[in-house]
């Protein structure tokens, strides 16, 4: 359990990074504020809206550290580690729709540019999720 545990931590650590460092570019490159969504805390009560932009980072971390030991969990109940990584991409990709209502300092609802680009981040986090477990898999 320990391995599954370790194992997930670090394809939760990769991917989440790889899906920040992608998202801050297309930010940067577009002006579409899909990092500024991915970072976003302002519907998290008892938070600042705003805190600096490394500890926002963190807290993103955290998440993805969570969905990694359970993608981990998962692909050894169900070995198809690139599935599991791209349902897991997609399915967190459709939460620009209700993180978008909850501020009014991200993309909009209707901007189906930005949501194209925060699908397009999330589908490659997915893929990172997935040659993860499959180097892991492979061991």
């Amino acid at each position: 359990m320990r391995t599954i545990i370790r194992q997930g931590l670090l394809a939760g650590l990769i991917s989440g990074i790889v899906l920040g460092l992608v998202l801050k570019w297309i930010q940067y490159r577009t002006g579409s504020l899909v990092y500024t969504l991915l970072l976003n805390i302002d519907f998290i009560p008892l938070l600042p809206p705003r805190l600096p932009e490394w500890l926002e980072f963190a807290l993103h971390l955290v998440v993805a550290l969570v969905l990694g030991v359970l993608f981990r969990w998962w692909i050894t109940r169900w070995q198809h580690p690139w599935l599991a990584g791209l349902t897991l991409g997609f399915a967190s990709s459709l939460l620009f729709f209700p993180l978008t209502m909850l501020s009014d300092r991200v993309p909009a609802l209707q901007d189906w540019q930005a949501y194209m680009y925060w699908l397009s981040g999330h589908v490659l986090y997915g893929l990172v999720l997935g040659a993860a477990g499959a180097l892991q898999m492979r061991k």
